[in-house]
């Protein structure tokens, strides 16, 4: 893989704009407990954003990164048995349905293969009355998460376009998916 930016220089270039991502989605109401699943977790900088807020780790911490040398990094700042390490890509998810509090892919939007089956994916994924986060720069994407499925919402702009679905108690419409 050849990076723009190599690995082992990520957290200093991008700590400081990741945590004000982070602080925004806090800000809509985001409580980062339960089963935290990091769609992109590059080198785990949402696991330390967590432990400074809340002291600890409030549940367990998957982190889903399909570059290793990434992981290797984040792999490096986890200390506890509820933390996983996965190495996969967000269009091939390897986590069972109804498994995640709240699944965060930030600064991601941009760089995903876009289509309805990525947010159906998402969608199952999550545990009901779960939330699912996607953030992605403006300039990045031309088609947003709403775009392709009307239950999840434009929360605002805060170095990235926002988008939120929050699971209901009651089953899907089906009809929020358009079709590509």
């Amino acid at each position: 893989m050849i990076f723009l930016i190599k690995p082992d220089v990520y957290d200093d270039l991008h700590r400081e704009e990741q945590y004000t991502k982070y602080n925004c989605i806090v800000d809509q109401g985001t409580e980062f407990k339960g089963t935290i699943i990091d769609v992109g977790c590059g080198t785990g900088l949402l696991y330390e954003f967590v432990l400074k807020l809340y002291g600890k780790i409030k549940g367990r911490y998957v982190c889903i990164d399909p570059e290793p040398e990434m992981l290797k990094i984040a792999q490096n700042k986890f200390d506890s048995p509820l933390i996983i390490s996965i190495e996969a890509r967000a269009e091939e998810l390897p986590i069972r349905e109804n498994s995640g509090d709240v699944i965060v892919s930030v600064s991601t939007w941009g760089v995903l293969e876009k289509s309805p089956g990525l947010l159906l994916e998402l969608k199952n994924a999550v545990k009901t009355q779960g939330l699912i986060v996607i953030t992605g720069h403006p300039k990045t994407y031309n088609t947003s998460p709403v775009d392709l499925d009307t239950e999840f919402e434009f929360k605002g702009n805060c170095i990235d376009d926002i988008y939120m679905f929050r699971k209901p108690a009651y089953p899907m419409h089906e009809k929020s998916i358009k079709s590509s």
